[in-house]
C-alpha cells in the first residue's frame, strides 16, 4: 500500500470509528508511529481529520480531548487520559481526614479534581489552578501557602514558602517532576522548584511522585535526586520495563 492510500484509508478508519489511537492505526496498517503521526499531519492539513493528543478524530467531533478551561485564571489545559487515570488511583489513596499536599504541574491539577469530588478533604497546595478547582466543593478545607508567584506556571514558592511550613504536618505529599530517567534521576525546570521538593519531603509522612509515561528516559533542568527520592509513584500502564524493574528493585512502589 503506497503513502496515497494509505491516506485514504486512514481517513476512512478515522471516521467510521470516531476516534482512533495512533499506536492502533500503527499497528493497522504497519507502519510506526512516527509515520502515522506525519500521515495525520498531512490530514489535518487539508481538514480530514482532526488530531488530539496520541490520537485522531473526524472533522467537526466533539470530545472530551477538548481544552478544560479555568476562566478565572485564563488557563487552558490539555485533556490527558493518563493523568486523569493517575488522578483517580491519587485520589483513591485519600481515605481519611488528614492533611494533603498537592504541588504545581497539571498532573497535580488532574488529582485536585478529583479530591473536589470527595465530601470530606483537607488540602494544602501551591498550585493555585489545583486551589481553583477544589473551591468548587464548599466543604473542601483549603490553604494556600504562601511565597513568589511563578506567572508562567501559575503556583508559588521561594523563601516564604518555606518559612510558612515550620510545623505543618503532611499525610500524603502529590508531586509532580519535569522527567525521570534511570542515571539523572528526577528532574525539574526551575530552582524554585526544589525548595518545595525539600520542604515537603521533610514534613510529609508520604511522599508520592505522580507522572504519566511520557516522562521516563526524560531529563530537564535540575536534578531532584534518585528515582528512590519518592515512597510511592503513580504512573499509567506504559512505564517502560527497565523503571518497573528499578523500582520493584529499591522498593518504591509502583500503582498504575
Amino acid at each position: 500500500m503506497n503513502r496515497t492510500e494509505r491516506l485514504a484509508e486512514i481517513k476512512k478508519v478515522v471516521e467510521e470509528s470516531g476516534r482512533i489511537e495512533v499506536n492502533d492505526l500503527s499497528d493497522m496498517f504497519h507502519v510506526s508511529e512516527v509515520t502515522i503521526r506525519k500521515d495525520l499531519s498531512l490530514l489535518e492539513d487539508r481538514q480530514c481529520i482532526r488530531r488530539i493528543h496520541g490520537a485522531a478524530l473526524p472533522t467537526g467531533e466533539i470530545s472530551d480531548a477538548e481544552p478544560i478551561r479555568e476562566d478565572s485564571l485564563g488557563m487552558h489545559i490539555e485533556y490527558d487520559r493518563r493523568k486523569e487515570e493517575i488522578s483517580k488511583i491519587a485520589a483513591s489513596l485519600v481515605t481519611d481526614s488528614g492533611w494533603v499536599f498537592i504541588g504545581q504541574g497539571t498532573t497535580c491539577y488532574y488529582i485536585a479534581r478529583e479530591l473536589a469530588k470527595l465530601e470530606e478533604v483537607n488540602v494544602l497546595t501551591n498550585n493555585l489552578l489545583a486551589a481553583q478547582a477544589l473551591a468548587k466543593n464548599k466543604q473542601a478545607n483549603v490553604i494556600v501557602t504562601g511565597g513568589n508567584l511563578v506567572h508562567s506556571h501559575l503556583y508559588v514558592a521561594g523563601e516564604m514558602f518555606m518559612r510558612n511550613l515550620d510545623k505543618v504536618y503532611i499525610s500524603k505529599a502529590f508531586m509532580g517532576v519535569g522527567g525521570a530517567d534511570l542515571s539523572a534521576g528526577y528532574t525539574v525546570n526551575y530552582s524554585t522548584e526544589l525548595i518545595v521538593y525539600q520542604t515537603i519531603k521533610a514534613i510529609a509522612d508520604q511522599l508520592i511522585i505522580v507522572l504519566d509515561s511520557s516522562k521516563f528516559n526524560r531529563t530537564t533542568f535540575l536534578s531532584l535526586g534518585s528515582l528512590t527520592f519518592s515512597d510511592v509513584i503513580i504512573s499509567d500502564k506504559g512505564i517502560p520495563a527497565s523503571y518497573r524493574e528499578f523500582y520493584e528493585t529499591n522498593g518504591v512502589k509502583v500503582l498504575n
